[in-house]
């Protein structure tokens, strides 16, 4: 809020989840890392659940583009 409160500008939060890219780290514990660094390494990839549950996942370039 400090950069809406300095250049007087209206502003928005957005918390993006479920999103990746570049920087990201290996082994954070998030399920798109985990599905890929099991992947890269010939591991059997992890089901969460019964495997039912879906959830939108985005690049970071994707989720600027949109915002």
């Amino acid at each position: 809020m400090a950069y809406h409160r300095f250049h007087q500008l209206d502003t928005r939060i957005v918390r993006i989840f479920n999103t990746y890219g570049p920087r990201m780290r290996p082994r954070d514990g998030r399920v798109v890392s985990n599905f890929i660094v099991q992947a890269l390494q010939g591991e059997p990839l992890t089901v969460y659940g019964d495997g039912s549950q879906t959830a939108p996942s985005a690049t970071w370039t994707t989720s600027l583009r949109v915002s």
